[in-house]
């Protein structure tokens, strides 16, 4: 895609998100028809908005939500500061369309993982793990329809907030591949899931994150979060509910959906 198109979608998707208008499609001639021009898309998109990038996510990292989003394999964009809150108990405006929600492991990286030629190690990726933390993805778009496949990661693979709770250092005394993962919505469990969702071992999600995505673009920085994908499936809410998430060994996170 010529950068000229690529700037001029992102340039779209940064006023949807600075507005909160949604937008019923791309300009002409900006429509991404690849996954390379998808993040082109979004890489212009971080430049356009000019907020500092806080977090990592990855998505996609399980079958079912591949199929569901039209992709291969796992995707990745990178979440800004202005929508990532630490509250184990959050109250937020209801402002969303989707309101879809996914509970989350999440590493803090205390060493930066610039790119380079050579794959890092998992030992070399663990040992830049600071903590480990519980987080709920909200997921919604720019768009007035949920997209699919390269319209999904032109739009930052529909980040919309990101709320993580207290981690734990000594993260490797927790089985973040086993334990029970559990959704609850309004004092119901709606799903239960595990760390094996997430491309069978969310350190794994890390590893393609630093080694497969990251290392084309600016790497990772210590202090930066990396949310490593849904344990529980996509879940989509019903307005002005409360929904928790609890990690088996590590904690939970509430976010309240409030009326704006």
């Amino acid at each position: 895609m010529d950068h000229s198109q690529a700037m001029r979608a992102a340039v779209a998707l940064t006023t949807a998100r600075r507005t909160g208008v949604r937008i019923d499609a791309l300009p002409d001639g900006t429509v991404p028809q690849s996954h390379e021009d998808a993040y082109q898309i979004q890489d212009c998109v971080v430049a356009c908005y000019g907020e500092r990038v806080g977090a990592w996510k990855v998505g996609a990292t399980h079958p079912a939500a591949q199929e569901k989003l039209g992709v291969p394999g796992p995707v990745a964009a990178r979440l800004f500061e202005p929508r990532i809150v630490h509250s184990n108990h959050h109250r937020l405006p209801d402002t969303f369309m989707v309101r879809g929600l996914e509970a989350e492991y999440a590493f803090c990286m205390s060493k930066d993982l610039p790119p380079r030629e050579t794959a890092y190690s998992r030992d070399e990726v663990e040992d830049a793990i600071a903590s480990v933390h519980p987080a709920i993805e909200i997921v919604d778009t720019r768009f007035s329809t949920l997209q699919q496949g390269a319209l999904t990661i032109s739009d930052g693979v529909n980040d919309a907030y990101w709320v993580y709770g207290d981690g734990k250092s000594d993260w490797r005394s927790l089985d973040i591949i086993k334990a029970p993962v559990n959704m609850e919505v309004n004092g119901e469990v709606v799903v239960e899931g595990n760390g094996e969702q997430v491309l069978g071992d969310p350190i794994v999600s890390l590893m393609w994150l630093v080694n497969e995505h990251a290392q084309h673009r600016e790497g990772l920085r210590a202090g930066q979060y990396v949310t490593a994908g849904s344990c529980t499936g996509l879940y989509p809410s019903p307005q002005h509910c409360t929904a928790r998430a609890t990690f088996e060994g590590l904690g939970e996170v509430v976010v309240e959906f409030v009326k704006a």
